[in-house]
C-alpha cells in the first residue's frame, strides 16, 4: 500500500521488472478498515499473476492508546487467517517495549503464528533488550539503519532485511555486512517506494544493481540475498532456485550486472508486459474494495491551527532527518521576532475516523519548507491527516483539498492548490494505472520542490513523522511522543 497502488497495479508495475515474488503487510489499510481491508487485499493477491504473499499484521494500532485509527485486528481476527494459503506468518511486531516487558496479549499473538515466520522491528535496539525480544522468537528486522546495528543483530541470530526505499536508505549503510558466509540471513527489501522511483529505477532490480556496481557484492550473492535467501526464510521452499520440483518462476537477463531484464516467467508461463497494461483498467475495476469515502473529517480553518507562543520560552521541534525515518528531539527559544532558528515550520496531525478531535499541534525542524503547505492520508500506521506548512492558512487549504478528494496528498503554495493526487481507496491508494500514477507523483513532486530544499521524497518522510514506533519525537493525533520513552510530552520544554 505504500506505494498507493492496489495489487493490481503494482503487480502490473513490478512483474515485468523480474519481481515475481511480493511479501507483504497490509496494515495500512487494516488500520483504516479492519479484517475488512485485509480480506480485501487477500482476495486481490489470489488473483494475482505475481506471487503475492501476506503477513499478518500484528499491530493495529501500531502502539496501543497513542492514537485514533479506523479500526483494530483482534486475536480471534488473526486467527482465522493463519492458514489461508497466502499467508506467511505474523507481520512485523512494532511495538518492541511491550514485548520485551512480556505483555499477554503481544506474547499470544507470537505464540499463535509460531509455526509461520515472526517479522520484527527494533530500530537500534541492543543490549539485554534485543536479546528479550529475539527470545520472545522474533526471526528478523528492516529498521536496522547503522552498520554495528546491523552486526549486532546478525550475530545473535537474526536475519536482516537491508532496505533502501523512497525515504529509508540503509543500504550504503549495511550492504558491508554481506558477505558469502551469513548470505542465507540477509534479504533486500523496500519497505516504502514510491511509482515514479519504480518506474525509472525499479524495485528489488534496482537494489541487486546498487550491491553489484556500488558495493563490488558478487553476483551470485548479491542475485542470492534477492531471492533464495528470502524464499527460505519465509518457508516459501518452492520457490528461490533453479531446480527440480520448483517453481519455474525465472527471470532472463541479457546483462546480469546491469540487471536488464530480458523476459520473465511465472509458473513457466512467459509475462507480457503489453499485456498487463491493457489489462490494467478492467482489472482494477473488477478488483474495486466494496467501500467508498473512509475520511470523516469536516473542512478546517486556520484557527483550528493557531499556536500560541511565549518569548523567552523553549519549545520542543521534531528534527527531521532527509532519507531517515527516526527523528532527533531538539528545541527552540521563541521570541518577539520568532524562534531562534530559521528552518521552523508548523506540523499538525488531524484524527479523520469522526471523533472530531482538535488538530494536535507541533513544530518542525530541518524539513527544508520555505514556504506553502503539504497535506497527506497516508500517514503511518492510523493514517490520519498530517500537514506541515508555513502559514495557518495555507495549511487549512492543503487540509481541505485531502478532505474533498476523499484522501489523497496536496501542495499549497502561493495561496493556492499547486498539485493534488487524489487517493480514493481508504485514502492510501489510487485507482489509476502504474503509468498514469507515476505521472502524477512526477507533478507532485515538481510543485513540492518550489516550496524549498524537501526530502528526496517528502511525502514519504513526512507520512512518518507521526509513527510512534520510531523515535525519537514524532506527533500523533493525540499529542506530541516521545519514541524513546514510549510516553507523551509537551510542546513546552519546563525540565
Amino acid at each position: 500500500e505504500s506505494s498507493m497502488m492496489t495489487p493490481v497495479t503494482f503487480e502490473t508495475a513490478t512483474l515485468p521488472r523480474g519481481l515475481t515474488t511480493v511479501i507483504c503487510d497490509p496494515h495500512e489499510i487494516v488500520n483504516v478498515m479492519g479484517e475488512a481491508g485485509f480480506a480485501w487485499f487477500a482476495r486481490c493477491a489470489e488473483q494475482a499473476r505475481q506471487n503475492q504473499y501476506l503477513q499478518v499484521s500484528s499491530c493495529v494500532p501500531a502502539l496501543e492508546g497513542c492514537d485514533v485509527n479506523g479500526a483494530s485486528f483482534t486475536l480471534e481476527q488473526m486467527h482465522a487467517w493463519r492458514d489461508h494459503p497466502q499467508v506467511t506468518g505474523l507481520a512485523e511486531m512494532m511495538d518492541y517495549p511491550g514485548v520485551i516487558s512480556g505483555q499477554n496479549a503481544l506474547l499470544d499473538k507470537l505464540d499463535a503464528f509460531r509455526h509461520l515466520t515472526l517479522d520484527g522491528h527494533c530500530p537500534g535496539l541492543g543490549g539485554k533488550e534485543l536479546n528479550a525480544y529475539i527470545t520472545a522468537g522474533i526471526e528478523n528486522c528492516h529498521e536496522s539503519y547503522q552498520l554495528e546495528e546491523g552486526r549486532r543483530k546478525l550475530q545473535l541470530g537474526m536475519s536482516l532485511m537491508i532496505r533502501e526505499g523512497s525515504a529509508a536508505r540503509n543500504l550504503n549503510a549495511l550492504a558491508p555486512l554481506i558477505n558469502e558466509f551469513n548470505s542465507p540471513q540477509c534479504m533486500l527489501c523496500t519497505d516504502d517506494r514510491n511509482p515514479w522511483e519504480i518506474a525509472h529505477e525499479g524495485h528489488i532490480d534496482a537494489l541487486i544493481r546498487r550491491l553489484i556496481e556500488q558495493h563490488n557484492v558478487p553476483l551470485h550473492v548479491a542475485y542470492r540475498v534477492a531471492s533464495w535467501s528470502t524464499a527460505r526464510h519465509f518457508g516459501l521452499n518452492h520457490l528461490g532456485l533453479l531446480a527440480p520440483g520448483k517453481q519455474a518462476d525465472i527471470v532472463l537477463l541479457s546483462d546480469a550486472r546491469k540487471v536488464t531484464v530480458q523476459q520473465v516467467l511465472v509458473k513457466g508461463e512467459p509475462i507480457d508486459a503489453q499485456t498487463l497494461q491493457a489489462e490494467e483498467s478492467a482489472r482494477l475495476a473488477q478488483s474495486a474494495p466494496p467501500y467508498g469515502n473512509t475520511i470523516a473529517r469536516q473542512p478546517v480553518s486556520a484557527s483550528d491551527f493557531a499556536l500560541q507562543f511565549t518569548p523567552g520560552k523553549r519549545y520542543r521541534v521534531i528534527d527531521v532527518i532527509h532519507n531517515e525515518l527516526i527523528t532527533h528531539s531538539h528545541s527552540s527559544v521563541y521570541s518577539e521576532n520568532g524562534f531562534d532558528r530559521d528552518d521552523v515550520s508548523f506540523i499538525a496531525v488531524l484524527e479523520r475516523y469522526g471523533q472530531r478531535l482538535a488538530p494536535a499541534c507541533g513544530l518542525l525542524g530541518g524539513f527544508g519548507l520555505n514556504e506553502g503547505a503539504l497535506a497527506a492520508t497516508v500517514s503511518h500506521d492510523s493514517h490520519n491527516i498530517v500537514v506541515i506548512g508555513r502559514s495557518a492558512e495555507e495549511m487549512a487549504l492543503a487540509v481541505n483539498q485531502v478532505i474533498q478528494d476523499g484522501g489523497g496528498l496536496c501542495v499549497v503554495r502561493n495561496g493556492q492548490v499547486q498539485s493534488h493526487l487524489p487517493l480514493p481507496i481508504a485514502g492510501l491508494m489510487s485507482t489509476d494505472t502504474a503509468q498514469s500514477l507515476a505521472e502524477q507523483i512526477d507533478a507532485l513532486k515538481a510543485a513540492a520542490r518550489e516550496c524549498g530544499p524537501l526530502p528526496d521524497e517528502p511525502f514519504i518522510q513526512m507520512a512518518f513523522l507521526s509513527l510512534p514506533v520510531i523515535p525519537a519525537l514524532k506527533l500523533t493525533s493525540q499529542g506530541l511522543f516521545d519514541g524513546e520513552k514510549f510516553a507523551f510530552t509537551t510542546l513546552e520544554v519546563t525540565e
